[in-house]
């Protein structure tokens, strides 16, 4: 689907994604954004989850707020 909006930047530098492009792409408050720049251009895309400490993919839980791995979950519990 190609779908083409023009927005303004405001004055703290934010843009607000249209609720099409949310729902398209199956964004909710608190997902994960990856913006890259290539020539010239800004790419935004859904970022995978993943833990913030070491970067795994698999046997994510949330923890205070956070995606964190079940073995770094363990690993802060016994800290």
């Amino acid at each position: 689907m190609a779908y083409i909006s023009y927005k303004k930047i405001d004055e703290v530098g934010r843009v607000v994604l249209p609720k099409d492009i949310r729902k398209e792409m199956d964004l909710h408050i608190n997902d994960m954004l990856k913006i890259d720049i290539d020539n010239g251009k800004i790419i935004i895309t859904k970022a995978d989850k993943s833990c913030i400490f070491c970067g795994k993919t698999s046997s994510l839980k949330s923890y205070l707020g956070k995606t964190v791995c079940e073995s770094c979950i363990k690993e802060l519990n016994n800290s």
